[in-house]
């Protein structure tokens, strides 16, 4: 069987809003910093890119056409419940076909309060040349030091994974990733509970599982440099384990052109082989 190479990323680009929005909180990114963000997407060569903290559909249009050449044909995104104007999106060098928010839906703490995902839950259908692939973005509470905010993370974990084991339960041979900045790393209780939950249904493989922790880090603490191993994988894309022998590999993009000025997180990305349609 012939097979095709897909590369998929996802990338936390800060605060990529235009002058106009942020209500005073965030600043647009500079000419410098549009450009750093550039080199660092067109030196991964992701094939579809999930992002997060994007302030407009406009300006993601905009950027993609005039930073990268037009490489990527499509792009979705979906305003989210953050307040500040931060939002999920996708671009893609594949058609997407299907794009599905979930940032209305009700969902329960552990303590059982009722709330909604901090940003969204969003599912992103792709045809790469014939073949389905579903991409899962998300972008969890931050951490801020809140104890509430460890029950949050745990109601969108806990919700996201029953999202996708009711949507993928009707294509058991799909390839699926869960993507986004997820605010923990893959040990964590939230991350747990997104990848194996209670133990029913497929487990999710951290595609950067195995790798020294130099090779993780997706954030380091603020102040140091990227020789200090002081930083945290909030960042991933978890693949189903049993689609094990489609996975290829995996990079965390840190030492991509002006990586650091780009963004305060580094873009992570996977491989995997998929069939090529004859």
């Amino acid at each position: 069987m012939d097979v095709q190479r897909l590369r998929i990323g996802s990338y936390n680009v800060k605060d990529f809003v235009a002058p106009s929005q942020g209500q005073g909180i965030r600043a647009a990114k500079s000419n410098q910093e549009l450009k750093a963000l550039a080199d660092t997407l067109k030196e991964a060569d992701c094939d579809v890119v999930a992002l997060q903290e994007v302030g407009s559909k406009k300006l993601l249009e905009k950027f993609v056409q005039e930073k990268l050449g037009g490489a990527y044909q499509h792009v979705a995104l979906v305003p989210s419940n953050d307040r500040s104007g931060l939002n999920l999106a996708l671009i893609s060098k594949f058609p997407i076909t299907k794009v599905v928010s979930h940032k209305n839906d009700r969902i329960s703490k552990p303590d059982g309060q009722v709330t909604q995902f901090s940003r969204d839950f969003l599912r992103f259908d792709v045809d790469v040349n014939g073949e389905a692939v579903t991409v899962y973005n998300t972008h969890a509470k931050a951490r801020l030091g809140d104890p509430n905010s460890e029950q949050q993370r745990l109601a969108e974990a806990s919700a996201g994974r029953a999202i996708v084991l009711k949507d993928m339960a009707a294509f058991p041979s799909r390839l699926f990733v869960v993507t986004g900045d997820m605010n923990d790393n893959t040990h964590n209780r939230s991350v747990q509970t997104l990848v194996r939950g209670d133990g029913r249904g497929p487990t999710l493989k951290d595609s950067l599982e195995g790798k020294p922790r130099e090779e993780q880090l997706t954030w380091l603490v603020p102040g140091l440099n990227g020789h200090d191993q002081r930083g945290h994988q909030f960042d991933h894309v978890l693949y189903p384990a049993h689609q094990q022998s489609k996975f290829v590999g995996s990079q965390v993009h840190s030492r991509a052109k002006n990586a650091d000025l780009a963004s305060d997180h580094y873009l992570v990305s996977a491989d995997f082989e998929i069939a090529k349609p004859p």
